[in-house]
C-alpha cells in the first residue's frame, strides 16, 4: 500500500460579498473565468499542484457566507494560508479586508500563516474607489503580501498570488521539519547577519511582494 507523502496546504479565501471570491478561486483552480454569482454556501475545493518541483495537495475553502462583518474564526486553526479579497471598486470591502487581516493577526499570535491581500476588479478603472497605494500601505501595516488583479481579464495575477501563498507555506513547513541542529545553525547565521547589517536588515523585513497584474 502506497502512502501519499505530499504536503497538504489549506487555504481560506475571505472577503465581503460581490468582491469576486469565487471568481478568483475558480480562476486559480481552472484558469476559467466565471461571472459574478451569489451563493449562500461555503465551498471546499481540492486541487493537486506542483510548486518548484514539489508536489502538494491543496484545499481551498471559499467562504461565500462571509458577510455582514461575520468573521469565520473557526477556520483560523484549520488554515495554513489566507487570501483576503477586496474589490478595487468598493471602498467598504477594503475596510472589511482590513478587519479580516486584523482578526487573522490577532488569532494567529504564536503561529505562522501565509497571508495574501488581493485587490480584485482592477479592470473597472472607471469606478475605482481603492487605489493601489492604499492596498500597498495596508499590506505594509499587516506585514502581508499584496497583489492587485483582474480575475475577469486574466488568470496570471491570481495564479501568481496563490502560488506565492503556497510557496511561502511550503518553505515554512520544510523549515519546521529541519533537525534542531540545522534550525539552530540557521538562527546563528541570521543573528550574525543582523549584527553586521543592523537596521538595514530590519527595514528589509518590512518589504513584502507587491504586484499589480
Amino acid at each position: 500500500m502506497t502512502v501519499d507523502s505530499s504536503p497538504q496546504i489549506k487555504i481560506v479565501v475571505l472577503g465581503a460579498r460581490k468582491v469576486g471570491k469565487s471568481a478568483v478561486t475558480v480562476r486559480y483552480l481552472t484558469r476559467r473565468f466565471i461571472g459574478e454569482y451569489s451563493s449562500s454556501k461555503d465551498l471546499l475545493y481540492r486541487h493537486h499542484v506542483c510548486i518548484d518541483d514539489q508536489s502538494c495537495e491543496v484545499e481551498v475553502f471559499d467562504t461565500s457566507r462571509f458577510q455582514d462583518d461575520v468573521f469565520p474564526a473557526n477556520k483560523v486553526d484549520w488554515a495554513d494560508a489566507f487570501v483576503v479579497v477586496y474589490s478595487t471598486a468598493d471602498r467598504q470591502s477594503f475596510h472589511m479586508a482590513a478587519e479580516s487581516l486584523r482578526q487573522i493577526q490577532e488569532l494567529m499570535v504564536g503561529r505562522h500563516a501565509s497571508v495574501i491581500l488581493l485587490g480584485n476588479k482592477k479592470d473597472l478603472e472607471h469606478v475605482r474607489q481603492v487605489g493601489i497605494d492604499d492596498g500597498h500601505e495596508m499590506s505594509l501595516h499587516f506585514q502581508c503580501q499584496f497583489y492587485e488583479v483582474s480575475a475577469a481579464d486574466t488568470h496570471v495575477g491570481v495564479t501568481l498570488a496563490f502560488q506565492s501563498a503556497l510557496r511561502e507555506t511550503l518553505e515554512f513547513k520544510s523549515r519546521r521539519t529541519l533537525p534542531i541542529r540545522q534550525k539552530l545553525g540557521a538562527m546563528t547565521v541570521s543573528k550574525m547577519i543582523g549584527a553586521v547589517f543592523g537596521k538595514a536588515i530590519k527595514n528589509d523585513k518590512k518589504k513584502r511582494p507587491s504586484l499589480s497584474l
